[in-house]
């Protein structure tokens, strides 16, 4: 067994843990380091992931944004930012001081926008700071975009090759899949032709709340997205089927990162074991920012009892 048994490999990108955060609830700033045990958690870290980053600043959408749900969380910001200058000059330097790899999560309305945030953000990282990009083509809640790109695998494929063409070669191109599809498969694979480095699954689910109060959506969107332990059975599901159908994902060349419903060590080692190769944590970090810690000592104390590597666990339920 290797003397890190969770060291993790993202391609040419080394982790020494393999949990990351999960864009959309991790921020864009330095928020860990306001929190007691800041050093632990970012040492219970393998990477740092962004939370959504557009061209031009975004407020958002209406309140009421977040609600809890039984088993989760309804939420609908609508990639609230400040826009790629300002998460360039003022929070990038905040996340490399946690010296962590980060990876910028990234969100557009067109192919044609993508391409350009992606040029922006390769220009104005002159230091070659960023490790990869999470491209979102799967927000649920946002009007344009999101969703409808990871629902349609041509416009995947489309999207996934703007952005390979105007990134760095060495930035790891991630792209982040939506649930809201009848076959995971086919935009996974679409994501691969177009030059995806790894997969990241899944994003929220589509889901609304009402109000027998008001008779009225309880969301300011109406619609939102589902996270939380609700939905760790169908991101396990769709972790597992891309695994096993696809061959790039089997053999590692095009490794996925499991997201939905993480919340103790043995959630991720379920994802480990379906074909993960990483596991993104967002909603339970809402309620124990010390999670991270939690996890990543399972995870450990697991693999020495058990003299195996997260690297030799990987895919073994489909054995």
């Amino acid at each position: 067994m290797d003397m890190n048994p969770l060291e993790t490999r993202l391609k040419t990108l080394t982790l020494r843990s393999p949990l990351l955060t999960a864009s959309g609830t991790s921020g864009s700033s330095d928020e860990i380091l306001a929190l007691r045990g800041a050093r632990g958690i970012l040492r219970a870290l393998g990477a740092f992931v962004s939370k959504g980053v557009t061209i031009e600043p975004r407020k958002g959408n209406p309140e009421v944004r977040v609600i809890e749900t039984r088993g989760g969380l309804l939420n609908s910001i609508g990639l609230q930012n400040n826009g790629v200058r300002t998460f360039m000059r003022d929070e990038l330097p905040k996340l490399l001081a946690y010296r962590l790899p980060v990876i910028v999560n990234i969100s557009a309305a067109s192919i044609e926008e993508f391409a350009a945030l992606t040029e922006r953000l390769t220009s104005l990282d002159t230091d070659r700071s960023i490790a990869g990009l999470e491209i979102n083509v799967s927000c649920p809640n946002i009007a344009a975009g999101g969703a409808v790109f990871g629902s349609n695998p041509v416009m995947v494929r489309k999207v996934v090759r703007a952005v390979r063409k105007q990134a760095r070669r060495d930035m790891l191109a991630i792209v982040k899949l939506s649930p809201n599809v009848a076959n995971i498969v086919e935009p996974a694979r679409a994501a691969i032709e177009g030059g995806a480095d790894a997969l990241s699954m899944i994003n929220t689910l589509r889901g609304a709340a009402i109000d027998i109060g008001t008779r009225r959506f309880a969301l300011g969107n109406r619609i939102g997205g589902l996270s939380g332990p609700a939905i760790k059975p169908v991101g396990l599901y769709m972790v597992a089927e891309c695994f096993r159908s696809i061959p790039a994902c089997r053999d590692g060349r095009v490794p996925i990162i499991g997201i939905g419903g993480v919340a103790c060590w043995e959630d991720a080692l379920e994802y480990v074991m379906a074909g993960a190769a990483a596991v993104a944590i967002g909603t339970a970090w809402f309620a124990d920012p010390h999670v991270f810690v939690r996890i990543r000592d399972g995870l450990r104390r697991y693999c020495r009892e058990h003299s195996a590597s997260l690297a030799e666990l990987r895919g073994c339920a489909h054995a």
